[in-house]
């Protein structure tokens, strides 16, 4: 009877305490796949080694931790990771004969360059205007990774996901390109007057094939003043010939004629450029 008592006992001291006979059964690692954009940038795994239940084990000790290619990406006894350059690996966590491993790609991003830092949308709700971005590496070289657009008030200005900016309502907003981590933000503010007439100049520019032509947009209102720090959206109607960036500046690429259009609100002007 004092046995079937003591056994009793025991058996209502392990259903409390979760811990009687718990055996390590695997081992959960979150986030089960990582990419880290950057270098020397660290990212920390969390590990939960479960019973045959999928409950945590309490009394666990932590597990060992690799990386496959310490060369891409470090781990220290904690999980804490350290990129360290552009590549795959993979991140074991260890115990005894349990283990589990994490994907860790590592992106070579540095910056993203924005263009233009600041925009003023002059004109009518719906006045649209691209912004521009280049994600660049550690060695300043230009890489293909898309960037994810958004707008600090859509009731101000709106963003495309590739970057068209779209006015909607008197104000300023902030819209932030981002990659990761990492992330850039313009400001634009959004002035809802009437545009009567906008001039680009030079009307003519002459260019030898990689040099270069800033363009300048004046722009008027219907008191005839002019509007000062108004943006305009570039188009080149040639862009194999001349291309031009969201700041107005033509680059001449192969001999040609192109016409630079220039638009704000409504309205539209022209010049030509000429590449030899």
């Amino acid at each position: 009877m004092r046995s079937r008592l003591a056994a009793t006992a025991l058996g209502a001291v392990c259903a409390l305490t979760l811990a009687c006979g718990q055996k390590p059964a695997s081992i959960q690692v979150s986030p089960t796949k990582v990419k880290i954009y950057g270098l020397e940038r660290p990212l920390r795994l969390v590990a939960r080694v479960l019973d045959r239940k999928g409950q945590p084990v309490t009394d666990a000790r932590g597990p060992n931790w690799s990386s496959s290619r310490p060369d891409v990406v470090e781990v220290d006894g904690s999980g804490r990771l350290l990129s360290k350059k552009e590549g795959k690996a993979m991140v074991t966590a260890s115990l005894d004969k349990l283990s589990t491993q994490v994907s860790v790609e590592v992106l070579d991003v540095k910056v993203i360059e924005v263009t233009p830092l600041a925009a003023r949308l002059v004109g009518p709700p719906g006045t649209a205007l691209p912004l521009q971005a280049a994600v660049k590496n550690s060695r300043n070289e230009s890489v293909s990774i898309p960037v994810t657009w958004s707008s600090s008030d859509d009731k101000i200005a709106t963003v495309s996901p590739d970057g068209l900016v779209t006015s909607a309502g008197a104000g300023k907003a902030t819209i932030i390109a981002k990659v990761g981590d990492i992330q850039t933000a313009a400001e634009v503010s959004v002035d809802p007057r009437m545009v009567s007439k906008i001039v680009l100049l030079p009307a003519t520019a002459l260019v030898r094939v990689g040099d270069s032509q800033h363009y300048q947009v004046s722009v008027y209102g219907p008191d005839g003043k002019e509007i000062e720090g108004a943006s305009a959206r570039f188009a080149s109607s040639n862009p194999s010939v001349a291309s031009v960036d969201a700041a107005g500046v033509a680059s001449g690429l192969k001999i040609g004629v192109a016409t630079i259009r220039a638009q704000v609100g409504n309205l539209t002007a022209e010049a030509t450029v000429i590449v030899n």
